[in-house]
């Protein structure tokens, strides 16, 4: 679980406001979604996510999102649901930089 957190820290630091207006950050926004949500399937309480938030709305609203889903116990529902998140958080991006 350590490692897990301190992935998804290491990925929140990454993304910076710059960061975000290049081509490469959709990939790294589903990546962040992806860590958020496996988190969330693991167990790891709401707070302890929301503190590696640093006050950022963006990734609030994600961690918000991911703990209004159902944690699942089988692994094979956890993995689904993550990718699915992953997807639903790439498809946001995409929409929002390159257009339809």
């Amino acid at each position: 679980m350590k490692t897990l957190t301190a992935t998804t820290l290491a990925l929140l630091m990454a993304l910076s406001a710059p960061a975000l207006a290049k081509p490469a950050s959709c990939e790294q926004i589903a990546e962040l979604a992806k860590s958020i949500m496996t988190a969330r399937q693991k167990g790891v309480s709401m707070s302890k996510v929301m503190e590696l938030a640093d006050g950022s709305a963006l990734f609030e609203s994600m961690i918000v999102n991911a703990y209004e889903v159902h944690r699942f116990k089988a692994p094979v529902w956890q993995e689904a649901e993550v990718a699915e998140f992953r997807d639903k958080w790439y498809m946001a991006c995409y929409k929002e930089f390159k257009g339809d």
